[in-house]
């Protein structure tokens, strides 16, 4: 059910943010217990509206150019899946091997079949997520697979449109959580397109933070988390570096393990065991079919592969990449977030590229070209870390459930909980985990799912 208003005061769930995040954690709790009673709150509207996009402007410090917020922002029904370019790939092993996540790689690793299926690409992506090459282990072949893109709004706008036990509240902006006693009692809610105006508060037996990398911190540093957690702290980016070297790639030995059946974008990777081996971070280099040459290659004369090639890169948490309240207001009367961001990127880049080159050269799979002497980084978007998942307040915001250490109640979603970022864009794998933070809260929720309710044949069982 959509809505332009609040009709009800109480819900089993709050989900606060309707992009991916959101729209996934609600579809499995509606799966798994149609009867549960869901609340979406969501800024924007079914469009885009200027005035409401500008709630969300912040003061920038560092390296993020001005218009990198604009490009990548939106507040209306379906988030940044209005904006997302399709690209996917399952997160590198090699986070979870150092223990950077604190639950196993299979408990992801289950989400990515369903998760497939919400974002519509093929089976391979989980099934043949990286493909080693014959005579050596270093590199592997792991492409990024393309959604059509998936508009959540468009696809799954009808299902919610037509449940009874979803409610989609449109133009209401959550300012504040009412905290007692290590438990979220309410939200504050005002009218986006009338600031002035509050709305009345709600309240829910579980609440989940679904804002992005910046709306996540800001909500909680608007409600005095900042005190209690390293709320904020250790914004990541995947830095892409356009264009940045070349190299030959054998042909033969190349083809035969490009995936073939679906729209993908090539790329080679150091394999999680080199990575973990040297202590080095994920890595991915770009390359493309289109630019075939017949060029000597480790002194043999074969047909070869002369490409470009576009690198992204994983980078570590940084105290200097942080977001926090600002001191500008917006048109709510609420700080704007100040974002703080470096790349820290050209001597990581050097060193994977030179580790790279090394790995290249010893498989005869191919051969690099050096690095060009500058060159300068640029975001993509993927905005993580500033609500990490961990084992302690200490060093994290939330446990292996997603749950805020220091409530009963407060639950985050979307890539704010990454600890460790790979190189592989982040959309597919905030599906998965909202997928089973859905299944996780249907598992507490009351009341229970009755039998024959929900099956395939149910209207109220979300499309896939």
């Amino acid at each position: 059910m959509i809505l332009d208003r609040v009709t009800q005061d109480h819900y089993d769930v709050i989900i606060i943010g309707s992009g991916p995040a959101g729209i996934s954690t609600a579809l499995q709790l509606a799966n798994n217990n149609p009867s549960v009673r869901v609340a979406i709150i969501e800024s924007g509207l079914l469009e885009h509206d200027q005035d409401i996009l500008e709630l969300s402007r912040v003061e920038l410090v560092g390296e993020l150019p001005d218009d990198y917020f604009p490009m990548h922002t939106q507040r209306r029904f379906g988030g940044s899946s209005t904006i997302w370019g399709g690209f996917c790939a399952v997160l590198e092993k090699r986070a979870f091997m150092d223990q950077s996540w604190p639950i196993p790689y299979e408990e992801l690793e289950r989400w990515y079949p369903e998760a497939a299926q919400v974002i519509e690409v093929p089976e391979n992506i989980y099934r043949r997520s990286s493909t080693h090459f014959a005579k050596t282990s270093d590199i592997v072949y792991k492409p990024f697979y393309l959604s059509p893109p998936v508009r959540f709004n468009v696809k799954y706008g009808p299902f919610i449109a037509q449940h009874p036990n979803i409610h989609l509240i449109l133009g209401a902006t959550c300012t504040q959580l009412d905290i007692r006693d290590e438990t979220v009692d309410a939200i504050r809610l005002k009218q986006s397109v009338a600031p002035h105006r509050n709305l009345p508060s709600l309240t829910a037996d579980r609440f989940v933070l679904a804002c992005g990398g910046i709306g996540n911190p800001r909500l909680m540093q608007l409600s005095g988390f900042k005190q209690q957690l390293p709320v904020g702290l250790g914004l990541m980016e995947h830095p892409h570096l356009y264009a940045v070297a070349e190299m030959y790639l054998d042909q033969d030995r190349i083809k035969p393990s490009l995936e073939k059946q679906a729209p993908v974008v090539h790329a080679l990777q150091l394999s999680d065991s080199y990575c973990v081996d040297h202590g080095l971070l994920s890595f991915s280099a770009d390359f493309n079919l289109e630019q075939l040459t017949s060029e000597p290659l480790m002194g043999r004369r074969e047909e070869t592969i002369l490409t470009p090639v576009t690198l992204r890169t994983e980078t570590p948490p940084h105290p200097d990449c942080y977001v926090e309240l600002g001191d500008k207001m917006n048109a709510l009367d609420q700080p704007w977030s100040r974002v703080g961001f470096r790349f820290h990127c050209e001597e990581l880049a050097q060193e994977s590229w030179l580790h790279f080159s090394r790995a290249l050269l010893k498989s005869g799979l191919g051969r690099p070209s050096t690095l060009k002497p500058k060159f300068k980084p640029a975001g993509g978007g993927h905005l993580m870390g500033t609500t990490r998942m961990g084992f302690s307040e200490e060093d994290s915001v939330v446990d292996g459930n997603c749950k805020v250490h220091t409530t009963d109640n407060l639950y985050i979603a979307g890539s704010s909980i990454f600890p460790a970022g790979g190189a592989s864009h982040p959309t597919y794998t905030i599906v998965a985990m909202a997928l089973r933070l859905g299944d996780y809260l249907a598992s507490l929720t009351q009341p229970a799912r009755t039998a024959g309710v929900g099956g395939p044949g149910d209207s109220r069982r979300s499309p896939r």
